[in-house]
């Protein structure tokens, strides 16, 4: 999934009032989502693929690419070594388009902030990019995220910043960690998702190690 925002595009999916309406809407845009996405500088798959593989090993075992869309980390991660992937997104549509790209070894449709259709401690890290934005994916999500991570493994994801300080991801990573599920590891500077449109926007990335 994506972070900017002004275009057409983004204007229908930031638009949606409910997880159904949101799917459709990444429906209508799976086509030209990479193509639209390049043209403006997209880098986050890219960063948060080499921040990964700082912290892990690409040694075979399960990685969850939590809201795949198309495949963009995915496919910087299988250039990276890494060999045994699942994807899940919300949009069959994106999905569908991840699959071309025959880097997966499972796609499935499931939905962020919902009960996720893995057992506890499936892989032994968890990417998300582009997830934790503007009438995307709650904080909530977190929850699954960790239970479906293998202890001492690490979940790298970013949070676009205006959502990270005002839509309480702050307090809910800063909980987990405080209730000891999670322990911060490293957390970037503020950085610019897109490098030729919409670059009054800022992110950061984080990793975290599993505790339990």
């Amino acid at each position: 999934m994506v972070e900017k925002s002004g275009d057409s595009s983004l204007s229908a999916v930031y638009a949606a009032s409910s997880t159904e309406e949101l799917a459709r809407r990444y429906e209508d845009w799976a086509a030209t989502y990479d193509q639209e996405n390049a043209a403006s500088g997209f880098r986050l798959p890219i960063l948060a693929a080499g921040l990964l593989a700082r912290y892990v090993p690409a040694d075979g075992r399960p990685i969850l690419d939590a809201g795949c869309g198309t495949g963009l980390a995915g496919d910087n991660l299988f250039i990276l070594g890494y060999r045994n992937l699942v994807g899940i997104d919300l949009s069959a549509a994106m999905l569908a388009q991840a699959e071309k790209l025959g880097i997966y070894n499972r796609l499935e449709r499931m939905v962020l902030g919902e009960t996720l259709g893995f057992e506890d401690d499936t892989f032994s890290a968890t990417i998300v990019t582009g997830v934790f934005t503007e009438g995307h994916a709650p904080h909530s999500s977190f929850d699954e995220l960790i239970r479906v991570t293998a202890k001492n493994g690490h979940l790298v994801f970013n949070v676009r910043e205006e959502v990270y300080e005002q839509q309480g991801f702050k307090e809910k990573q800063d909980s987990l960690e405080a209730d000891g599920r999670w322990k911060l590891v490293e957390r970037s500077d503020r950085f610019q998702p897109f490098t030729i449109e919409e670059t009054h926007l800022f992110a950061r990335l984080f990793v975290y190690e599993v505790l339990q």
